[in-house]
């Protein structure tokens, strides 16, 4: 089975704190984060970002990034990256800048 961009399937496990696509077999993929209350409530921070080699070339990590986006404008957060991979991924798209903090 070829796995494509339009095919996958990205979804919020709460529970988890992470974005993720549920690969059959052993490994995970997913964007940890954690929802901020305090000392600065409404920042979601994106802590890592984890994709198998196998899924290189897939640009999952993109759609995972615009979903993490799409939450946190819907819920009127901003966003922290501590991982390399989000703020790599911030810094190709200026158009969220507005949506960054430290």
């Amino acid at each position: 089975m070829e796995i494509t961009k339009q095919a996958l399937n990205i979804h919020q496990d709460t529970a988890r704190e992470q974005f993720r696509f549920d690969m059959k077999g052993d490994e995970d993929v997913y964007m940890q984060y954690h929802i901020h209350t305090k000392p600065n409530p409404n920042v979601l921070e994106i802590k890592k970002t984890y994709v198998p080699e196998v899924l290189n070339g897939v640009d999952i990590e993109e759609k995972m990034a615009m979903e993490a986006v799409r939450f946190a404008e819907k819920m009127g957060f901003k966003i922290k990256t501590t991982c390399s991979f989000m703020s790599g991924w911030m810094n190709r798209h200026p158009e969220f800048a507005n949506m960054r903090t430290k």
